[in-house]
């Protein structure tokens, strides 16, 4: 009995050793698969090999200068013929640079769409380098686009904290201006948690903001799309038709954590692909308004941050390098060079 005691035993141990070796072995090769398989410099010099930036990476903006882009826009004079001021910022969450391959021969891409009208410009996520460097995850990096500043001035390191009232969103700041807007995501906590100050604010002082949060994409898009579209002979209410939009699709971040962010990655190519199809129709419904001709639209495309293997945070150039496309040319100088709000 003892030695049949022993040989299971010792059959066991064995057992449980090639179970280990395998696993190991298995976790070795995914880790492998996901490496990046070029440094940053690599990389940078892909993207600029695409030949469809119009700006230099050495020349990169902090992503901040979009709340300075659209302020701007509403503070500008009207043109000759036009009525009203609108501006739309779609947001594509962890749609990193090399991700631009994958649409940039698209001819119905929302990105190059807008970059033939304006531009398409490197910025980056993440702070500024040794200086007042932040996270490059989703909630702080959207914060200092909305907010145009960096986490020491909105109060936001992380994804689970809740803005400086002090900090106001250039939807809370158009909206005690007289314009409406709405914002919306499919990530609660990012709605409900961290823009909590704005969304109270907008309620007790009665400010013409909408938020809102949607079950997936899906649902964002066609909420988006009831606020754009607007076919001849049909009136809206000034929360069905908001001056100031945005909203984010998260198809190419969740393939990036599923699967890996980068084109070595079939579901990561879709990801990036499902955004920008969604972006397109949305820029197509805005064109097609019957009130377009006589308004001035600010049409604004970007990503909040890249990412390497299945994660992001970090500061590497795949998690900070980002990008900006806009339907109005950007006369890149030192103001939007160093932007940032206070």
């Amino acid at each position: 009995m003892i030695l049949r005691r022993e040989y299971y035993e010792k059959r066991i141990a064995i057992v449980f050793a090639v179970i280990l070796l395998l696993t190991s072995t298995v976790l070795a090769s995914c880790s492998s698969t996901n490496k990046e398989a070029r440094d940053d410099k690599t990389y940078i010099q892909e993207m600029e090999d695409m030949n469809i930036f119009d700006s230099t990476a050495d020349k990169a903006m902090p992503q901040t200068v979009i709340h300075k882009l659209i302020t701007d826009h509403f503070a500008s004079p009207l043109a000759e013929g036009k009525k009203v001021k609108k501006a739309i910022f779609i947001g594509y969450d962890g749609f990193r640079d090399d991700g631009l391959e994958n649409v940039k021969d698209n001819e119905e891409s929302a990105i190059m769409y807008i970059k033939n009208q304006g531009g398409l410009y490197h910025i980056f996520s993440g702070g500024i380098a040794g200086v007042n460097e932040q996270a490059t995850s989703t909630v702080p990096s959207w914060m200092a686009m909305l907010t145009g500043g960096w986490g020491a001035y909105n109060g936001i390191s992380d994804n689970s904290q809740m803005k400086n009232e002090d900090a106001d969103t250039f939807l809370t700041s158009l909206a005690k201006a007289g314009y409406s807007g709405s914002f919306t995501t499919s990530w609660r906590e990012h709605t409900e948690l961290s823009y909590r100050p704005d969304i109270v604010q907008s309620i007790t002082e009665g400010l013409p903001v909408e938020y809102t949060h949607q079950i997936d994409d899906t649902a964002t898009y066609y909420q988006i799309l009831k606020y754009v579209s607007k076919p001849a002979g049909v009136e809206k209410s000034e929360a069905e038709d908001p001056d100031a939009i945005f909203f984010t699709l998260e198809y190419a971040d969740h393939a990036g954590h599923d699967t890996g962010f980068g084109n070595q990655n079939e579901d990561y190519i879709e990801g990036c692909k499902n955004d920008d199809a969604y972006g397109y129709d949305i820029v197509k419904a805005i064109e097609s308004r019957s009130t377009y001709a006589e308004e001035d639209w600010l049409i604004i495309i970007s990503t909040d941050h890249g990412g390497t293997n299945t994660s992001h945070g970090g500061q590497s150039v795949f998690e900070r390098s980002t990008w900006l496309a806009i339907n109005k040319e950007i006369d890149i100088t030192d103001e939007y060079l160093n932007y940032q709000c206070k």
